[in-house]
């Protein structure tokens, strides 16, 4: 080890308290301070400094609560080195913050590392927030999306915010690097007191490492009513520390108090702006305010939403919310901005690019729906049902071959019997969304009603069994018809027709613990073949679209199969 390395924990935390005491006695002359009558500007000046100095201060908390290298990064990363040095116009104080950011760049940090680190981050904050809310909910009133309106848009601040642990051995630093900053903690303590107490700066605005404790454990809270009265019992000592104001406004929206969360937002937004470059937080809390706005027929919605492009644009939750508010006001121009920010930094680009297509398909534009479309990969990420919105804008002569392929292979029906009782069963890709829908099926004698369904490889399988009112015995058709009624959507009618090139092999030979899941012959009997059915037609709201795939593509258009695997449906009623 270099002897630089080895005596880098002494060396920055004392440069920490140096540039400490720099800044505060930089933002305001003691003349100012000591004066009983205090300008607006100076206390603003003041407000700042203090902020910025809870900022650093809770890095170097984090650093030597878990002192590992993807730490060390995310926090040199997202807030020391991202910090807006305008707000310091002390050429002495920016010249020791920089050797500050350059004795944690000596921690040896590989690129392999930095780019496993980033995929952590990448897995540990990556959610699904519904592609149907971009897709089919477009155009549905925000009472049908209140769920999302609660969750909301994180940040990197909700997941730094989560209980701190060790990482694996592989991101350790050298122990040695961090002893001493360890052992030195009550010492800076203390010079930390000292200074606040000589500028005269108040005590209730600086923040110390109990504070920053006591946070953390709050946050660990499930229960989000206790939380909020935990947080306000932080909120004394809480004044200058923007992410307390982001923690109790995200509370407020989870427990769906929309006007105190609101509130929150915009106080957050006048203490905490103009202290980093990119304000991943602030920008996630104007696409929260936006979404609540807009819940509440705000017309402030869209100019909230707005504003979050001038505050950070690498939020890929904060754009694609963003983006739905601005598109419900016909901003498309801007949410197709923001939308495309993901996509050309590869921010979660699969859901980026659904909401898109959405945008597209709202906008009525078809020519960069079609070009979208012609993506197959793009396709299979669409919800079915906002897919045939799509082919129904387009028309049957414009939807692309591929997508066209891709829908008739997405859905199958095989007819079981279980003594002398018919049934159904239906596999279908998951985009369907089987599981939101009404559905029903008639072959014109009879009618048959949901009954249960399990996921299955790639999919869902779906069970249907005679309505009450319906005959039960009797051969099934040669031609089935589906319907299924999405909240907020036209009734989607699909037609299937009997595939006599494709027998389906059903009832292997199982073992007597194992009984097939819609009835039929026993276990252990001689296997039976079974005819499929495959989509034919499907109509949606004036569009007919007829399907038919071609055998020569039997590979890449492989139709889902039910699995009868014999298990008992748990969803069943």
């Amino acid at each position: 080890m270099t002897e630089t390395m080895r005596h880098f924990p002494f060396r920055f935390v004392m440069m920490w308290s140096l540039f400490l005491a720099c800044l505060m006695v930089s933002s305001v002359s003691s003349q100012e301070l000591n004066s009983p009558d205090v300008t607006p500007a100076t206390e603003a000046s003041r407000r700042n400094t203090a902020v910025t100095l809870n900022y650093c201060r809770a890095a170097l908390h984090r650093i030597r609560r878990a002192p590992s290298k993807k730490i060390l990064l995310e926090e040199q990363q997202r807030i020391l080195n991202n910090l807006d040095l305008n707000q310091i116009d002390d050429p002495e104080v920016i010249t020791l913050y920089r050797s500050i950011l350059d004795e944690i760049g000596q921690v040896e940090i590989s690129d392999r590392e930095r780019v496993v680190i980033g995929e952590q981050y990448t897995r540990g904050a990556q959610r699904k927030m519904g592609t149907d809310f971009f897709v089919i909910g477009a155009q549905a009133a925000t009472g049908q999306v209140g769920s999302m309106i609660q969750s909301g848009a994180n940040s990197w601040w909700d997941h730094r915010s989560t209980q701190i642990k060790r990482d694996s051995d592989l991101w350790q630093v050298e122990k040695t690097q961090f002893t001493t900053l360890m052992t030195r903690s009550s010492t800076f303590l203390d010079s930390f007191w000292k200074l606040s107490r000589k500028n005269e700066i108040p005590d209730r605005w600086l923040l110390r490492d109990q504070d920053l404790d006591q946070l953390t454990q709050t946050l660990e809270e499930q229960d989000p009513e206790r939380r909020l009265r935990m947080l306000a019992r932080l909120e004394r000592f809480m004044e200058c520390y923007p992410p307390y104001w982001y923690y109790v406004a995200r509370t407020h929206q989870q427990l769906g108090n929309s006007d105190e969360a609101v509130k929150t937002f915009q106080r957050l937004s006048e203490i905490g702006q103009g202290h980093f470059r990119q304000d991943d937080m602030l920008a996630s809390s104007m696409a929260n305010m936006a979404l609540i706005q807009e819940s509440l027929k705000d017309p402030e919605a869209a100019r909230t939403a707005a504003r979050a492009f001038n505050y950070s644009t690498r939020n890929w939750e904060a754009n694609l919310v963003c983006a739905w508010v601005l598109g419900r006001h016909a901003e498309y121009r801007d949410a197709e901005d923001l939308i495309l920010c993901n996509m050309d930094d590869g921010l979660e680009t699969e859901q980026s690019s659904v909401a898109l297509v959405s945008l597209y398909f709202h906008s009525a534009d078809k020519p960069h729906l079609k070009r979208l479309l012609e993506d197959e990969a793009i396709v299979k990420r669409i919800p079915i049902p906002g897919l045939l919105l799509c082919a129904r804008l387009l028309g049957p002569d414009d939807l692309p071959r591929g997508a066209e392929t891709y829908l008739a292979s997405t859905l199958t029906a095989v007819p079981r019997t279980s003594g002398r009782m018919n049934a159904i069963s239906v596999a279908a890709a998951r985009s369907w969304k089987l599981s939101d829908a009404e559905a029903s099926i008639t072959d014109g004698t009879h009618t048959f009603q949901y009954a249960g369904h399990r996921a299955i490889d790639e999919g869902l399988e779906v069970s249907f069994t005679p309505a009450l009112e319906s005959r039960s015995d009797g051969e099934v058709g040669t031609t089935l018809r589906m319907t299924l009624q999405y909240p907020s959507t036209p009734a989607i009618r699909i037609v299937l027709a009997q595939d006599n090139e494709d027998e389906v092999a059903v009832n292997d030979q199982r073992g007597s613990s194992r009984l097939p899941l819609f009835g039929g012959s026993l276990p252990g009997r001689t296997r039976q073949t079974q005819k499929m059915y495959r989509i034919q037609e499907i109509e949606v709201d004036g569009l007919r679209l007829s399907l038919r795939p071609e055998p020569v593509s039997t590979d890449e258009i492989r139709a889902l199969k039910p699995m009868f695997s014999g298990e008992v449906d748990s969803t069943r009623g």
